[in-house]
């Protein structure tokens, strides 16, 4: 026997279904025949799309349509006749603008006509010092001013020669490390 069931798809929490053909004894979302549509209940209206035609022609073979199908195609059609009354082309449902996050929580998208209309914002004078720090730090090669830095060079190249000290005689750079004095102590 067949019949004409929902097969849900999707992510936890986040389910859309295709309206499909198959065989009575086959699991929820395993083999079907032919796939007739989709129907997400997220969106806001909900998205019907069914192949009206195909639904037809298998019911006529015999397939047994599911109470949760019926219903949908009479709300299908119940929303084409309304669109074809109000003279628009039979389109399905937009989904609307809100998103659903991977938790299931709705977000709204980033409004960017609202951003166009903005007024274009202008640098502070606290934020001007920062940015001419950090610009002349990149021109320098990351090799970093007294501005970005605070005055603090002459630590920078100690730690520097002794890095280098450090790899010339295969010891650590950290003072202390590898003698037998820290050894004992540490354990």
């Amino acid at each position: 026997m067949l019949k004409i069931r929902l097969r849900r798809m999707g992510a936890i929490r986040q389910p859309h279904y295709r309206v499909v053909v198959a065989d009575a004894r086959s699991p929820r979302d395993g083999r079907f025949i032919e796939n007739l549509g989709h129907y997400n209940p997220l969106t806001d209206p909900a998205t019907i799309q069914i192949d009206i035609a195909k639904y037809e022609e298998w019911k006529k073979k015999g397939a047994q349509p599911t109470d949760a199908v019926v219903s949908l195609v009479k709300q299908f059609n119940r929303t084409q006749r309304k669109a074809a009354e109000a003279g628009e082309a039979a389109t399905p449902a937009k989904a609307s603008a809100k998103t659903r996050t991977a938790s299931g929580k709705r977000s709204e998208p980033k409004a960017e006509a609202a951003t166009e209309d903005a007024p274009e914002t202008t640098e502070t004078t606290e934020d001007a010092p920062m940015n001419e720090a950090m610009a002349e730090a990149s021109r320098d090669g990351g090799e970093g001013s007294e501005a970005m830095t605070g005055g603090m060079g002459d630590g920078a190249e100690e730690s520097d020669a002794a890095i280098s000290e450090a790899a010339e005689t295969g010891g650590s750079a950290n003072p202390g490390a590898g003698t037998e004095e820290s050894d004992e102590s540490a354990g």
